[in-house]
């Protein structure tokens, strides 16, 4: 038997920690009327890439670096939320 809703969906929710839980409450009724389900969800913080790293100590040996390593001590980048819905077609609530 074949189904025209895939089994498992996976959606990504962008920001902070407090934003994501939120877009992920507000979107996690609506999924369920579709009949998906979350099965497992992940929060991975937001982290500096290597490159703008190294860049900004580098910057640092001119002086011009200070400020961006002390911008990039106080301000984090946006994590995100990963949240896996699987299908469940028998939890449908009917009328």
């Amino acid at each position: 038997m074949t189904s025209q809703y895939p089994p498992v969906l996976v959606r990504t929710y962008v920001g902070g920690f407090v934003q994501t839980a939120a877009a992920f409450q507000a979107d996690a009724g609506y999924m369920a009327q579709g009949g998906y389900y979350p099965v497992a969800q992940s929060y991975e913080p937001g982290n500096w890439n290597s490159g703008t790293v190294i860049l900004a100590l580098v910057l640092c040996l001119i002086a011009i670096g200070i400020p961006f390593v002390a911008y990039m001590l106080v301000v984090r980048p946006d994590g995100a939320l990963i949240v896996t819905y699987q299908f469940r077609p028998d939890l449908l609530r009917t009328g």
